[in-house]
């Protein structure tokens, strides 16, 4: 299996050629198509939305996707994290640019490949709760 691996993309909510709640699936996907060289899985990857992902208005949302996950694990320092934008031309290519953050802290509020309870994780990160 490739590398576990943390992506963060930033898209135009009215810019991606899907319908508004499959926006963040179609960026993820032609991320992995475009370069992973391989399609996106939902046995193995993960998509963390904001909540206006699919708003109706124009505006620059971002996503958190997770690859290649294998175990959940509480610590993401030794998990690789690019930062990406996206622009459709015309509404159809999707093209991919490296864009230097430092958004650690936007990171770490999302655990990695996905939780059951967010909320619970993020109390845990904080020390108010044991993780037992």
């Amino acid at each position: 299996m490739a590398e576990e691996l943390r992506i963060a993309i930033r898209y135009n909510t009215l810019d991606v050629p899907s319908l508004p709640s499959h926006r963040a699936q179609q960026v993820a996907s032609d991320f992995a198509v475009l370069k992973l060289s391989r399609h996106f899985s939902n046995d193995q990857d993960f998509i963390h939305c904001p909540t206006d992902f699919d708003s109706s208005a124009s505006k620059s949302v971002w996503i958190l996707c997770d690859f290649n996950v294998r175990d959940r694990r509480p610590d993401l320092h030794n998990i690789p994290t690019q930062f990406w934008k996206v622009n459709y031309a015309n509404n159809q290519l999707a093209t991919f640019k490296l864009h230097q953050n430092n958004a650690k802290h936007f990171l770490s509020i999302y655990p990695w490949g996905g939780r059951d309870n967010i909320w619970e994780y993020r109390l845990q990160q904080k020390g108010a709760i044991s993780s037992d």
